[in-house]
């Protein structure tokens, strides 16, 4: 004998539409939320960057590393020695400029240099001249450094060590970015989905401008180093 559930009336079927299309609805306001929040988002990001490139052109203008504001000046205790002893003042880097230094100090060493503790990567960096703004110089310093497109922890616990061939893995990973953002934008979602697929593009999109500008700094740091370490007479900063 077989047995078969008695169909839903009416009244629960206009009732579980009507819960669905309220859902629908509610999901519908929170991508619109959702989205609003990561244009926002996108545009706070690109006016990061936007600004990170005009601080990199004036320094280059100005011939010297990006100086922090008076009040953080005031906070490195060691640009503030050398000040007071009579030496000649420490160029005080901040922000990308620290992790863009760092890596050019230890690519121009006469000896290649594999890994290095950041400890002693910072003493490199002290060494050269060079100074990091911040009530705490050697936590900014590592901060920037973890940071860097082209560094990498090593095997060792606080052990670092610059990554050649991360241009090449940015650009890889760029090239997945982009082709599923391709596949996204010629997609056509059903209304429920829609919301989503815009979601994802915009999530895409910050990705895509994040791997670029990583891109960006990788080459810009590389090629600057190569340029130093061939031009006629170079020799090791510091």
């Amino acid at each position: 004998m077989t047995l078969s559930l008695p169909n839903p009336s009416s009244r629960l079927l206009r009732a579980a539409q009507a819960e669905q299309a309220d859902l629908v609805r509610h999901r519908e306001r929170l991508s619109d939320e959702r989205n609003r929040l990561l244009d926002e988002l996108r545009q706070l990001d690109h006016a990061l960057a936007a600004t990170d490139r005009r601080l990199e052109v004036l320094a280059e203008l100005a011939g010297r590393p990006l100086e922090a504001p008076a009040q953080e000046r005031e906070t490195a205790p060691r640009g503030g020695a050398d000040t007071a002893s009579g030496a000649a003042p420490r160029a005080v880097l901040r922000g990308p400029a620290v992790r863009e230094a760092a890596i050019r100090v230890l690519l121009e060493q006469p000896e290649p240099i594999e890994a290095l503790h950041y400890r002693r990567w910072y003493e490199l960096l002290l060494e050269a001249g060079l100074e990091v703004a911040g009530k705490d110089p050697l936590a900014v310093f590592l901060t920037q450094l973890s940071r860097s497109p082209l560094v990498r922890k090593a095997s060792a616990p606080g052990v670092y060590e610059v990554d050649r061939q991360a241009p090449l893995r940015i650009r890889q990973r760029l090239d997945r970015l982009q082709a599923e953002l391709r596949e996204v934008t010629v997609a056509t979602p059903g209304p429920i989905e829609l919301g989503a697929v815009r979601a994802r593009r915009h999530e895409l999109d910050l990705a895509i401008s994040q791997q670029e500008r990583a891109l960006e700094e990788a080459l810009r740091v590389l090629r600057a180093t190569d340029d130093q370490a061939a031009a006629p007479g170079a020799a090791r900063v510091g």
